[in-house]
């Protein structure tokens, strides 16, 4: 036998063993034996070729994130690579040979896609599923479905792609939640909330927003944020600022609502950008101050009639006391220069006397004026002492009995606060005397070190009054003291009504000449 064919035999086993590199040479002969050899030779290299495509692609196989499924024609696992293990527990072998539905949420649902893949144009469908995993755990995924060919471009099968969307569906849920807060804040919050385009047309509004510029769907879509700015000056103002800053806070505009209404604004907006960067739209907050402008003009009118009564009261205590006093006097010293050198030297003394007296009381009341517009024991001695001459000057003069209980330590270095304290002392007393017919006034004030407080409680006996029906009508003076009082972020409590007195109840923060706010939980 030729020894040739024993060496054949060698070759054949070392290829069927992976050893493609193995070779023999062919001999001098050049014979049919000889062409085999070569033609086993080429067999080796396409062999070897297609174990090298085959590895790399098992290895690419299972290197890919993705689970991956090799279905026949009838939607059957045939083949899966690592991450179907890895990420769903299952080995090749409990999967092998089960329709890919066994695995999925909804049964036959691969079928209908792949129904739909087989009239697609792309060759390839996508639909989102669940997979469960060997603990029966749900596993949101994405599939991928592409069909698989022979080389005779005969369709054998699919692959099947399965990508985890777990923490895209959380994003998502997260996503979700947010926007229902959102649209809830937005939808329930009592100020107007917008979004608008870069031309000022409105892309959203709440319905506070609708309610505040009376604007119907239809109106809203034909009506620009910016036409209902009412002067033109003002809005090319606020846009420039907001172009600019790119965000504008509490900016003051007229908004007209109608055609007779115009309501007083703080206008806050932003930019919105696209993901370069370009400016989109704004979205932004209106809030109507109308009534709050209109309160803080209130108050201001109230401040300048107290002003301007307070100056009439100077003006008719300077007439009708001092001017007649001072009027007597004049009188009296005239007559001494008409009197003759005859007049007796008693006349003379008694005129004198009189003008004496009559000065003594002028000065009297000169000091009486200017206690009540600035005393001087206030700022000298602080708002305690104060407190105490008015009452004692009051108690002498109107038989009204005073309890001041004001400790000789209590010291404020803010003469304002001591101003505030000393006036509404001075506006209760002088109620309290012409008003509700009481007979005692209790004064309180001190410092309380641990809250940082200033306290100051006000009492009278007497008739009281409605407090409520004060405020509508004639209640300046009580609108006066609360702003007093607010203006240094206190809080003023009153307590009245018919046949029970009144009570006013202050509270000032106060530390080392800081002032905090206090939370006012008093309607009234």
């Amino acid at each position: 036998m030729d020894s040739r064919l024993e060496d054949i035999n060698k070759l054949l086993i070392n290829y069927s063993l992976g050893k493609f590199d193995f070779k023999i040479d062919p001999s001098s002969k050049f014979d049919e034996i000889d062409a085999f050899i070569v033609n086993i030779h080429m067999l080796g290299e396409e062999l070897q070729s297609s174990t090298i495509s085959k590895d790399y692609f098992n290895n690419i196989f299972h290197s890919i994130s993705d689970k991956l499924f090799v279905l026949d024609n009838a939607g059957i696992i045939n083949d899966v690579n690592r991450a179907v293990t890895e990420k769903l527990g299952y080995e090749l072998d409990d999967v092998k040979g089960l329709p890919i539905d066994s695995l999925a949420g909804n049964a036959g649902q691969f079928g209908t896609y792949v129904l739909k893949a087989m009239h697609s144009a792309d060759d390839i469908v996508r639909w989102e599923s669940i997979f469960y995993t060997a603990k029966n755990e749900a596993m949101p995924v994405l599939c991928s479905c592409s069909h698989l060919y022979n080389q005779s471009k005969e369709q054998i099968g699919y692959l099947l792609s399965a990508r985890d969307i777990s923490n895209i569906k959380k994003f998502e849920k997260t996503l979700i939640e947010s926007e229902k807060k959102y649209r809830n804040i937005f939808e329930k919050s009592s100020d107007c909330l917008f979004l608008i385009d870069v031309n000022g047309n409105f892309l959203d509004l709440n319905v506070a927003g609708y309610e505040m510029f009376k604007l119907s769907n239809a109106k809203l879509s034909t009506t620009p944020f910016f036409n209902l700015i009412l002067d033109g000056n003002e809005k090319d103002a606020f846009l420039k600022e907001l172009c600019e800053k790119k965000q504008v806070i509490d900016y003051k505009l007229k908004i007209k609502v109608n055609r007779k209404s115009i309501i007083d604004c703080l206008v806050s907006a932003s930019c919105m950008n696209n993901e370069k960067g370009v400016t989109i739209g704004y979205q932004g907050i209106v809030k109507d101050v109308t009534k709050q402008k209109s309160l803080e003009n209130l108050v201001i009118r109230t401040i300048m009639d107290t002003q301007e009564q307070e100056r009439k009261r100077i003006a008719r205590d300077l007439h009708d006391s001092l001017g007649q006093q001072l009027s007597a006097i004049k009188f009296y010293l005239g007559s001494l220069e008409s009197m003759k050198a005859t007049t007796k030297k008693i006349k003379y003394e008694e005129i004198l006397s009189k003008s004496n007296n009559a000065l003594s009381d002028v000065i009297k009341e000169l000091s009486a004026i200017s206690f009540n517009i600035m005393p001087g024991t206030l700022q000298n001695f602080g708002v305690g002492q104060a407190i105490k001459e008015l009452c004692h000057k009051r108690e002498l003069s109107d038989l009204m009995l005073f309890n001041v209980d004001i400790d000789s330590n209590f010291v404020i270095e803010d003469k304002a606060i001591e101003i505030t304290l000393f006036r509404i002392a001075q506006e209760f007393i002088n109620n309290s005397i012409k008003y509700s017919g009481a007979k005692k006034i209790c004064i309180a004030m001190q410092l309380d070190t641990r809250q940082n407080l200033i306290k100051a409680m006000l009492r009278d006996d007497g008739k009281g009054f409605e407090l409520e029906k004060m405020l509508l009508t004639k209640g300046n003076g009580l609108k006066n003291m609360r702003s007093r009082v607010e203006s240094h972020n206190g809080v003023l409590k009153i307590e009245t009504s018919s046949g029970k007195g009144t009570a006013y109840d202050i509270m000032i923060p106060y530390k080392r000449g800081k002032n905090e706010k206090i939370k006012n939980t008093d309607n009234r």
